[in-house]
């Protein structure tokens, strides 16, 4: 019997594998090592969060950023290259001493008081917790113009870790936000023929240190906040875009903002006309769809129906698990971390901002109700 198990090997399973450990608890962590982070972004680009906000979270707040960068000897910058954040993971995990079961999970499944998790290689575990901490792989979003149409014509910017496949084709990228931005960089620099296409007036630049430390804090009192502060941070992230970005796209990759899309038709095997609502027409190769995710917890694949319907939802978004304030939801000892906590706890926990707080909240709840069912006995 397992104490735990964790679903996700990004950076909020991770972290809470290293305090799993660090309280001796059992676990199991599930999934391919920062699988979404190296095989789902291109590598030549940049994370977000400056550097010195990207740490992972261990019980004793030691394995930090810093520490890699001075043990290693690999200088720390801003913006911060992804291989060298996949790199601080990996010494994390080991440093950690966190041990990976490098399957995904195909089934979770409640009864009374446990949990039965099936991998995909077909093993069964029993728990007493299960974490989802599966980021937001399950959630790409399209619009509804674009479904149906075959990938090779459309594809969300999720998935990409290169663009050079594009060179010498036409392509619109839709959207005004970070991914948006970052697709049609690295298309341009690829030799692709791009266009930035989006509904609102001009880009958003934004992102700061101060920006940074205030979202991290709200984390930590936006559960106990009146409802009617909680709505502004309620709703899908706002389109902006990292001020390290605008010398990519600025000047360089041509922009026609305040305009949607009216209609997409097929024209061959190779190309597709968009209609606009400003009375213009393309005829490209390709659509990258920059248009993020819509968190929606009837999207993970590995609950069925019986455990769906079990999870309260919060009222007035049932695409959300209702938590309290230890990210546990109605159902005993199923906790959730990462983008399904971003109703109950806020937006903080979109980003790695929140990961020490999770981990922190989570994993101690595990343990206390663990010496209260040892004490029982």
């Amino acid at each position: 019997m397992l104490d735990v198990i964790i679903v996700g090997s990004g950076p909020f399973g991770i972290s809470l594998a290293s305090h799993a450990v660090s309280n001796n608890l059992k676990y199991k962590l599930f999934g391919y090592p920062m699988d979404f982070w190296k095989n789902q972004m291109p590598q030549d680009m940049f994370i977000r969060t400056p550097h010195e906000f990207v740490s992972f979270s261990d019980s004793k707040d030691e394995l930090t950023v810093q520490r890699f960068s001075k043990e290693t000897g690999i200088e720390l910058v801003t913006p911060l290259p992804r291989p060298i954040f996949i790199e601080y993971a990996n010494w994390f995990a080991k440093k950690s001493g966190i041990e990976f079961t490098k399957e995904k999970i195909t089934k979770v499944s409640y009864n009374d008081g446990y949990y039965e998790v099936i991998s995909e290689s077909g093993e069964h575990y029993v728990a007493k917790n299960v974490v989802v901490a599966t980021g937001v792989e399950h959630y790409r979003y399209l619009p509804d113009f674009l479904k149906g149409l075959p990938s090779n014509l459309v594809s969300h910017t999720s998935g990409y870790t290169t663009f050079s496949q594009f060179k010498g084709k036409k392509v619109v990228v839709l959207g005004s936000g970070q991914s948006a931005w970052e697709a049609a960089g690295l298309l341009k620099r690829e030799g692709a023929e791009v266009e930035l296409i989006y509904r609102k007036q001009g880009p958003n630049y934004a992102g700061s240190r101060e920006n940074e430390i205030a979202l991290r804090d709200v984390g930590d009192v936006f559960y106990h906040l009146p409802q009617e502060e909680k709505k502004e941070g309620w709703g899908q992230s706002p389109g902006s875009i990292a001020h390290f970005l605008k010398p990519f796209v600025e000047g360089i990759v041509p922009q026609n903002p305040g305009v949607k899309v009216d209609k997409v038709d097929k024209v061959s095997e190779n190309e597709i006309q968009i209609s606009l609502s400003n009375g213009d027409e393309r005829i490209v190769n390709h659509i990258i769809s920059a248009t993020g995710f819509r968190i929606d917890i009837d999207k993970v694949p590995f609950f069925d129906n019986e455990l769906l319907g079990a999870i309260e939802r919060e009222e007035g978004y049932a695409h959300f698990p209702k938590l309290n304030e230890s990210f546990e939801s109605s159902l005993h000892g199923l906790y959730f971390a990462g983008p399904l906590s971003s109703h109950s706890h806020g937006p903080t926990f979109r980003f790695i901002l929140g990961l020490r707080k999770t981990a922190f909240s989570i994993i101690p709840s595990i343990v206390r109700e663990k010496e209260n069912s040892l004490v029982k006995m």
